[in-house]
């Protein structure tokens, strides 16, 4: 069981210097960057949904929170060529945008009955996964038509997630894993596989080098899937509900596992698959749920957003580097640019900010 350390002290000194910052209506529920540019996706809660152009210095309003009907957005994301935009949410509608001209243009996509409580796109590919209830409908964005949907046998789907290659979908739900696997040429027929968790499983997510999956459960357990059969790590006795989980590699090289858990975050690190080797260090500094965290580049190798209105910087080691904070509000989401020069985070009241670690990157007029 990991044991605690006392909390860090606050700090002002670090990588990051200045800050943009900007305001939308309701809490911030998605935030994206888009893939190759300096361009910020951000939707809300109350049905706001912008595109901020850092370099064109301009703000496309996408969806607007007084539109008649409008209600809020629960998924965000760009696909991985950075041509499309999709968001979706409470109204089951999927706001779908092309992104390869001078403006944003709105591609209607036929509706489907359902909240859309999850979306992703596949990497390197066309498909759209969204999530509405226990079905999973997949959109071709080149052949602009729904697939098939599949049907979840575990239950309404809670988390969604690509293979790195694009060839297996990963749904879940509250009675486990379930993998499909999707050509891209054709409807997917074959019965998925069942990954047992024993729980509900809350977050999931899969890495790129090596492909691990990784899924956090409700019983407060971390399960970790080499092969898809045998789970290679399981991480029990974490001190409240998983809210954010993250793979990737520290700048360093070594492979990260990236775990909040109420006010509490740890990241198990290690160079090869000898469980023995990993090391679990903790994060001891925020005060209320942490809400987002993730990998970062060499001057800030992971960052931790919390309700308690802060984001807390951290070294490989484990050390604070730096503390920052959005008028005191509660932190809800939180993403690095593709290059790592920027970090942007988002608030339940509707503020966001921008964070470059370049204090000479040009801002918005």
């Amino acid at each position: 069981m990991t044991e605690f350390s006392g909390l860090a002290e606050p700090t002002t000194k670090g990588p990051v210097s200045q800050q943009l910052r900007g305001t939308i209506q309701g809490c911030v529920t998605g935030l994206a960057w888009r893939p190759r540019a300096a361009q910020l996706a951000i939707a809300s809660s109350a049905g706001d949904f912008i595109l901020v152009d850092f370099t064109a210095g301009v703000d496309w309003p996408l969806h607007e929170a007084g539109e008649t009907g409008a209600q809020g957005f629960d998924g965000l994301g760009f696909s991985s060529c950075g041509r499309w935009l999709a968001a979706g949410g409470e109204d089951g509608v999927l706001s779908l945008w092309r992104l390869d001209g001078e403006v944003p243009v709105q591609v209607i996509v036929p509706a489907a009955e359902g909240w859309i409580d999850q979306l992703a796109w596949q990497p390197d590919g066309p498909l759209l996964a969204v999530a509405r209830g226990a079905e999973i409908w997949i959109w071709h964005s080149e052949d602009q038509v729904w697939l098939p949907p599949l049907c979840s046998q575990g239950g309404a789907v809670m988390a969604l997630s690509w293979s790195p290659e694009g060839d297996q979908l990963a749904a879940g739900t509250g009675q486990g894993v379930w993998l499909w696997s999707l050509p891209l040429d054709s409807t997917p027929t074959a019965e998925p596989l069942k990954l047992e968790t024993g729980s509900a499983v809350l977050q999931l997510v899969w890495g790129v080098e090596p492909p691990w999956l990784a899924a956090g459960l409700m019983e407060r357990r971390v399960v970790l899937w080499r092969d898809l059969q045998q789970p290679m790590l399981g991480v029990a006795y974490l001190p409240g509900k998983i809210h954010a989980l993250a793979l990737g590699r520290l700048p360093s090289g070594e492979r990260a596992l990236l775990v909040a858990a109420a006010e509490a975050a740890v990241v198990w690190s290690c160079q090869g698959d000898d469980l023995e080797t990993w090391d679990a260090v903790p994060l001891p500094f925020h005060l209320d749920r942490i809400a987002a965290l993730a990998c970062g580049p060499a001057e800030a190798p992971i960052v931790t957003a919390s309700r308690d209105g802060t984001a807390a910087l951290w070294s490989e080691a484990g050390s604070l580097l730096q503390v920052l904070e959005l008028d005191g509000q509660p932190l809800t989401r939180v993403a690095w640019r593709p290059d790592g020069q920027a970090l942007a985070a988002g608030g339940e009241e509707g503020g966001w900010v921008l964070w470059p670690l370049d204090p000479d990157e040009e801002a918005r007029p």
